[in-house]
């Protein structure tokens, strides 16, 4: 232990001349641990609103989606789907036709994205688990799985046999005026409800692909995209390339994120934004360290000027109140943090906490990130702080 730690360590233990001094000394401690246990509960929060966001807005959004880099849709033999979940680190592959059409039942209308799938895309996402009625279509049949928001716009029932919905797309090629009807129309059971999110609820439908194909003419294996779902534990570059080497560079694949840039883009520039905010707070409060030390420096002007008379440098001198603004700062910090860590570990558990106005426990996460990048921040802030307030000991004060 060095002697200037030693002289802070017994200063940060030691009584004072004026009661004022410690009270001052305890006060800017307990503003680091508030600064701090607020910074960490803070950011999680954002990071439990982050995935709680992402969690509904990409409802159907894959790990990895393969598209044809030149066409609309492209045909892509079994054998090659089966070879992407041979792939070491791919869960499920599931090929998907994806067409606008409009749905009509009745006289209402509603345009919506129906989109082909077989059982691997519940394998995906698990569909089923969203469907509170009903179920999830076949992989073959006349079947549609239907959003909630689109059965309310509709107006259509379950399994009603006696009003089937009619799937309208406009006939490809030259418009014929005479034509009484230029629509290709196929019939359909709605066999399920999903709930997703309001996007998903109003704005898609399911149905097998089989039965998209009949309705837009197209071949058998003719895919709009090839949804792929990753292993936790897969490494997604070493990924890509081994499946891009399988499809050829006919085809490209896209991660999550690049399916919807400008969101992340957004939720990348709030959490910088939360950052530095919630930086300047614990900066302001690690300012009353120095209002602390230099209050105690005066209080032991006349210790210190014997200190200097001993022999003692002034950089040794120095180094004593530079220990003690980070003791000040550390054990504040600590307690604060091991506050925060209970708070955000206690609402991730028993989820006490609720959202206003609804039953949803207010999302939060635990996140060793945020806890790297706070002990990263707090430690630099400390060190600069304390060494600002060390650099009031001069040689003019100590004579």
């Amino acid at each position: 232990m060095s002697f200037s730690f030693f002289v802070a360590r017994r200063y940060r233990l030691s009584s004072t001349k004026f009661n004022t001094v410690r009270l001052i000394s305890h006060f800017a401690s307990f503003v680091v641990g508030v600064a701090v246990c607020a910074f960490f509960v803070i950011q999680s929060v954002f990071s439990g609103l982050h995935d709680f966001g992402l969690s509904y807005s990409s409802s159907i959004d894959p790990d990895l989606k393969i598209n044809s880099v030149g066409s609309f849709s492209f045909i892509m033999a079994d054998t090659v789907i089966v070879k992407l979940e041979q792939v070491k680190g791919v869960a499920v592959a599931a090929p998907i036709f994806s067409q606008e059409a409009v749905l009509r039942f009745e006289q209402q209308h509603k345009l919506v994205t129906l989109i082909g799938v077989d059982s691997r895309y519940d394998q995906l996402f698990g569909i089923s688990d969203r469907i509170p009625v009903g179920r999830m279509v076949s992989d073959s049949g006349e079947e549609l799985l239907l959003g909630y928001g689109t059965t309310i716009d509709l107006g259509a029932g379950l399994y009603d046999y006696d009003g089937f919905i009619e799937c309208l797309l406009p006939k490809q090629g030259a418009i014929n005026p005479l034509d009484p009807n230029p629509f290709i129309s196929r019939w359909a059971t709605n066999v399920g409800v999903f709930q997703m999110n309001e996007e998903v609820d109003y704005n898609y439908a399911f149905a097998p692909l089989s039965f998209v194909w009949s309705l837009t003419n197209a071949p058998t294996n003719t895919y709009t995209a090839v949804d792929v779902k990753v292993d936790n534990n897969a490494k997604k570059n070493a990924l890509i390339e081994e499946i891009q080497r399988i499809i050829g560079s006919g085809f490209e694949v896209i991660e999550k994120k690049a399916l919807n840039p400008a969101l992340y883009r957004m939720l990348q520039t709030e959490r910088v934004a939360i950052y530095l905010i919630l930086s300047l707070v614990l900066t302001i409060a690690l300012f009353n360290v120095v209002g602390a030390i230099v209050m105690m420096v005066l209080d032991k002007r006349n210790q210190l000027q014997t200190l200097l008379g001993m022999g003692s440098s002034v950089n040794e001198i120095r180094q004593i109140f530079f220990y003690q603004g980070l003791l000040l700062s550390g054990i504040g910090g600590f307690f604060g943090l091991v506050v925060g860590i209970g708070v955000v570990v206690a609402q991730s558990i028993s989820e006490f906490i609720l959202v206003p106005g609804t039953q949803l426990p207010y999302p939060i996460a635990f996140s060793f990130e945020n806890l790297s990048a706070l002990l990263l921040i707090w430690g630099m802030l400390s060190v600069v702080t304390a060494w600002i307030a060390s650099a009031v000991v001069r040689h003019q004060l100590l004579r």
